[in-house]
């Protein structure tokens, strides 16, 4: 069993497509995906249909929420707000109204066994909220919610905060995925993972994945996007903080 997780694809068809390819290349047999599949790119319809096509294990994030209900006073920076529920607008009518029942109806967690003893817990950003953040910086204790929230799994991964990282406590590991379309660590190529079961093991990788990031910016304009690349991932760093 070769199982890839990925998240926070926001959009960005060329890094999803390489993505999507390298998984391919790497005899992965299962994948899943964990949310922020449209919001804040050029290619929200296509990021959409390649999901969709996929036999895939799909959870909600944050911005399949926004996408589907709106962005609110409250949930991000005021000096960003008008400007998001602009990009909000635009990738919702880029949309059906079955493409946003399905991400309205998407669960917000999900659970795989990777062998008979052990379990692994995923979700968007934290067990009980969307938004919340926790930082790759935050102590043991503000991961208590994801082991609380089931016990009997060896592995907790999310989404939602774009930088990938991996750290082990009381038995437990908990890993972020990095973002497949956004990366915030600096390294422009998208991250994902792979978890490989053998008989005996279970072996983590964090794959880094070089795609056309000049043409995922054309994209954006050739799209008539509401925001210039530039300003967009300005402003993505933005509100990646709390408001």
């Amino acid at each position: 069993m070769k199982l890839a997780i990925l998240s926070d694809i926001h959009g960005n068809e060329q890094a999803f497509k390489a993505v999507l390819e390298d998984i391919s290349k790497n005899n992965v047999t299962h994948v899943a995906i964990l949310g922020d599949i449209s919001f804040r790119g050029a290619k929200p319809k296509q990021c959409l249909d390649l999901v969709r096509q996929m036999n895939a294990k799909v959870i909600k994030g944050n911005a399949d929420e926004w996408i589907v209900r709106g962005v609110r006073s409250g949930e991000v920076p005021e000096k960003a707000l008008s400007m998001m529920q602009a990009e909000q607008a635009w990738a919702k009518a880029k949309l059906s109204d079955d493409d946003l029942l399905y991400l309205n109806s998407l669960p917000e967690s999900l659970e795989i066994p990777l062998s008979n003893q052990t379990q692994l817990y995923a979700c968007h950003a934290t067990p009980n909220s969307l938004f919340d953040i926790i930082s790759d910086q935050a102590t043991n204790d503000e991961f208590q919610p994801f082991v609380e929230v089931n016990e009997r799994a060896s592995y907790y991964v999310y989404g939602h905060i774009h930088l990938p990282f991996s750290r082990s406590f009381s038995g437990k590991k908990v890993i972020n995925t990095g973002s497949v379309g956004l990366p915030f660590d600096g390294d422009p190529r998208a991250s994902y993972l792979v978890f490989d079961r053998t008989e005996k093991d279970v072996h983590l990788q964090f794959r880094r994945v070089t795609y056309d990031v000049e043409q995922a910016c054309k994209d954006l304009d050739e799209e008539g996007y509401p925001e210039s690349a530039k300003d967009l991932i300005k402003g993505i760093y933005r509100t990646a903080q709390k408001p």
